[in-house]
C-alpha cells in the first residue's frame, strides 16, 4: 500500500510542475507525455515487460490517445488560468461523469451512493466557483470551463482506456505508456500547429519538465498500477482522494492561493462526493477509479 499512497502523492505534484515549466500548454503536455512515455518503455524494459507494446497494443491505444490528448489540452489551458489547484479540483470531477455516463449510456444500475454524490458534487462545485461568479475575470471563467471539459475528456479516456485494455490482453503500463507517446506526439503536433517555441527558458523550467515527465508521470503511474492490486478496494479512491487534495494545498503553500471559507467548503463537499462517485466503479474496475493527473 505504501507504493500506491507515493504514487498518488508524486501525480498531486503534476499541476505545480505544469506551472513552474512555464512553457506553452500543450509544449508541457508534448514534453510530460513524450518523457513519460519513454520512463514508462524504461520500466518496462526493466521488468522485462517491453516486448507487451506491440503492433496490436499500439493500435488499440490511439483512441485512448485522442481523448487523452482533448483532456490535457484543456487541463494544461486550465492550469494556467485557475491554477493549479483549482483545475486539479475541476478535472476529478471525471469520477461524478464517468459514473453518468456508466448509467445512462451502458444501463447501469444508480447505486445509492451515487444518488447522493450528484446533488454534493454538484453544491460543491457552486460554492467552489458559482457563488464569486460574477466577481470572477473572463480569463478565471475560461478556465474553469476548460477544467469541466477536462473532465468530460478523462472520463472518455477511462472508458475507452478499460475497453482497450480488456481488447489488448496487455499489462496496463504498456497500455498506459503507449498512449503516454501517441498523445505527446499528437500533443506536440498542436504545438506545432499554433506555431508555439518548445525552447526550454531556464533551468527551473528543465528541472520542473523533468520532473513532470519522470517522477510524476511515469514512476507516479508505475507505483500506482503496481500498487492498486494489493489494496483494499475500500481504500482506493480514498488514497486516490490525495491527489487532487494535495494539488489544491501545494496552489494554497507554493502560489498563495486566496482561499474563501465559501469555497473550502466547497472543496470538501466536491472531495466527498469525488469518494462516493468513485465507489460503483471501483466494485467493477479498480483501476477505472484511478487518475493521473
Amino acid at each position: 500500500m505504501t507504493g500506491f499512497v507515493i504514487g498518488a502523492v508524486l501525480i498531486s505534484f503534476s499541476s505545480v510542475m505544469v506551472k513552474l515549466a512555464a512553457v506553452p500548454p500543450d509544449v508541457a503536455g508534448f514534453y510530460r507525455l513524450a518523457g513519460g512515455g519513454l520512463g514508462m518503455s524504461l520500466i518496462l524494459w526493466r521488468i522485462g515487460k517491453l516486448g507487451q507494446m506491440t503492433g496490436h497494443v499500439w493500435r488499440w491505444s490511439l483512441l485512448s490517445a485522442v481523448f487523452f490528448t482533448a483532456d490535457f489540452f484543456c487541463w494544461h489551458r486550465s492550469i494556467g488560468l485557475v491554477g493549479p489547484g483549482m483545475a486539479t479540483m475541476l478535472t476529478n470531477f471525471q469520477v461524478i461523469v464517468l459514473a453518468a455516463v456508466s448509467i445512462l449510456f451502458l444501463r447501469e444500475r444508480v447505486s445509492r451512493p451515487f444518488m447522493v454524490a450528484i446533488p454534493m458534487a454538484l453544491t460543491g462545485l457552486y460554492l467552489m466557483v458559482g457563488v464569486s461568479w460574477d466577481t470572477f475575470t473572463a480569463g478565471y471563467r475560461l478556465g474553469v470551463v476548460y477544467g469541466l471539459l477536462a473532465a468530460v475528456w478523462y472520463a472518455l479516456y477511462l472508458l475507452s482506456l478499460k475497453f482497450s485494455l480488456t481488447r489488448a490482453g496487455a499489462d496496463p503500463l504498456a497500455m498506459a505508456g503507449s498512449v503516454a507517446l501517441i498523445t505527446g506526439l499528437m500533443l506536440g503536433g498542436l504545438g506545432v500547429a499554433q506555431g508555439e517555441s518548445f525552447a526550454i527558458p531556464d533551468t527551473r523550467s528543465l528541472l520542473a519538465l523533468a520532473a513532470l515527465a519522470l517522477v510524476c508521470h511515469a514512476a507516479g503511474w508505475y507505483l500506482i498500477t503496481r500498487g492498486i492490486q494489493q489494496v483494499r478496494t475500500s481504500l482506493v479512491g480514498l488514497i486516490l482522494l490525495l491527489q487532487p487534495t494535495l494539488s489544491y494545498v501545494w496552489d494554497i503553500l507554493f502560489f498563495d492561493k486566496p482561499t474563501t471559507p465559501v469555497e473550502l467548503v466547497g472543496v470538501g463537499l466536491a472531495l466527498t462526493a469525488i469518494y462516493l462517485g468513485s465507489l460503483k466503479n471501483k466494485k467493477e474496475n479498480p483501476a477505472a477509479a484511478g487518475t493521473d493527473k
